[in-house]
């Protein structure tokens, strides 16, 4: 049984341009956008306001085993104010966090069913927000988080939605998935092609990868080229000179330096190493936060202020970071904490922490190491070895580096790492995004072609077209993903014959 809720929203009306370039997608894409413009006129007229319904669907624990039928609630929502009747889908793929109804009320995604005449679907990976499978986070109950287990409850999901809720079993069906729920995309699209006709990742890293060094290259580039050199030999001089103190035993000044709130044990490898981590993290925040290449140069113009070693300047700057606090908690035990809750009602866990570790140590890995690279300025000292330490403290002994490195080797033979075969498929990556090295920069083929917008973060083309404040090349990547799904829509469409 599906239960609904309705949410209620301002219900607000964007500018948006056609581009229609099929034969048989002129006609109906015009019939898509007057059918929207009557009903919002008709919302107008009598004071209606959107609609965005809660709903949740019922679908197994696990699909693989006949002698396991258990089931559970899977959260979803619908915007369903544009659309036409057995008209299109549209989904936006549960990532790692709970659910979001932004991207099914507003943006790029948005605009285009509007134009389309599309119902809009969000869905909640399962082990997130509220779609809990099993009663606890312990170990045992991990098991049925995985990406297979994910695409079979999208492929129940989607056939439902087609058949009772559209019902129309042949509506075409278009995904789009940020960070995991990218991978999610692309890989349902090569597993289920028959129940999604294409598929628009926006900073999706698809290829596993557990020394995923590339990530502090990136932003090691980044602090080159909108900072400056001088920043970034200044975090590299800050990172090895701690180094250095570390092995020299010099606990009690790092401590006192960095307002440790803890006493570092230098002796202790895993302190080291979460110490080192905590620095980084922190120049990493700084660098994302805001999605803007000024918070580079700002923090880069702190740096390079005149002190006495490049040690100075990172301790003067890492004090002004946390100047609203006592101390700093920079230690292995304080920085798993957040990984070893298992009761879903935490704030940890509604974070996601946990169950974004458990992807990452059984299928993923992404994990941000150091060591041999000198082509970042985060020291050489966080290894793949740390990080087999942090799946093993959460999730058991069982997590060893061969383990681990088996299970990526899966993911990556499975699906295709980089170059997965696919087509209908748009990947799209913010040039100052560091998780842009696991995902596709080159076309993969002419159906699966990859866009690059320069000097942008993370998804930055997934709010609608802005011609004024939008670059040209933002602008034209929003108005190659929105042609792209048209015809993904269009292109099987046989027009009727008078």
């Amino acid at each position: 049984m599906v239960v609904y809720r309705t949410i209620t929203n301002e219900c607000t009306r964007k500018r948006v341009s056609v581009t229609v370039a099929m034969k048989g997608g002129v006609l109906l894409a015009l019939v898509a956008v007057l059918a929207a413009c009557s009903g919002d006129a008709v919302r107008a007229a009598s004071g209606q306001q959107r609609l965005v319904r809660e709903a949740w669907f019922e679908t197994r624990v696990d699909h693989f085993n006949p002698r396991n039928q258990d089931k559970f609630a899977m959260r979803y929502y619908i915007n369903d104010e544009h659309a036409y009747a057995r008209g299109p889908i549209f989904i936006v793929v549960g990532t790692t966090a709970p659910v979001l109804t932004r991207w099914i009320t507003e943006g790029l995604f948005y605009d285009t069913a509007y134009l389309e005449g599309a119902y809009l679907f969000a869905n909640e990976l399962r082990y997130f927000g509220y779609s809990q499978p099993v009663e606890n986070a312990e170990t045992e109950n991990m098991d049925f988080l995985n990406t297979d287990q994910a695409l079979a409850d999208l492929a129940e999901w989607i056939t439902y939605l087609k058949e009772t809720y559209v019902s129309n079993p042949t509506a075409k069906v278009i995904l789009m998935g940020t960070s995991f729920g990218g991978a999610l995309a692309t890989r349902f699209r090569q597993k289920y092609p028959h129940l999604a006709n294409g598929v628009w990742v926006s900073s999706g890293a698809i290829e596993a990868n557990l020394a995923f060094v590339g990530y502090n290259e990136a932003l090691g580039n980044s602090i080159r080229e909108y900072g400056s050199d001088a920043c970034y030999s200044t975090i590299w001089s800050g990172f090895r000179v701690a180094q250095n103190m570390v092995q020299l035993g010099l606990s009690e000044l790092l401590s006192t330096e960095f307002h440790l709130c803890d006493p570092l044990d230098t002796d202790n490898a895993l302190d080291v190493r979460a110490f080192l981590l905590g620095l980084r993290d922190d120049i990493e925040f700084e660098m994302l936060h805001l999605r803007n290449v000024n918070s580079i140069r700002e923090m880069c113009a702190e740096l390079e202020q005149q002190r006495d070693t490049s040690l100075n300047a990172l301790i003067d700057w890492f004090a002004r970071e946390h100047q609203y606090e006592q101390c700093v908690h920079l230690n292995f035990d304080r920085y798993m904490q957040r990984f070893v809750e298992t009761d879903f009602n935490t704030a940890n866990m509604q974070a996601g922490h946990r169950q974004r570790l458990w992807l990452q140590c059984t299928e993923e890995g992404f994990f941000p190491t150091t060591a041999g690279s000198e082509e970042q300025p985060f020291g050489n000292m966080i290894d793949t070895g740390f990080f087999v330490q942090v799946c093993q403290r959460a999730f058991g002994e069982w997590l060893t580096a061969d383990v681990i490195d088996r299970q990526l080797r899966s993911t990556n033979t499975r699906f295709g790492g980089l170059q997965p075969a696919i087509e209908r498929a748009h990947f799209t990556n913010g040039g100052v995004d560091p998780y842009r090295v696991g995902s596709p920069l080159t076309d993969l083929n002419a159906k699966a072609p990859a866009t690059v917008i320069p000097q942008t973060f993370v998804s930055p083309d997934l709010d609608s077209i802005d011609y004024v404040y939008d670059s040209e090349e933002l602008i034209a990547a929003k108005e190659r993903t929105r042609t792209l799904i048209d015809v993904w829509i269009f292109e099987d469409f046989e027009p009727i014959h008078v």
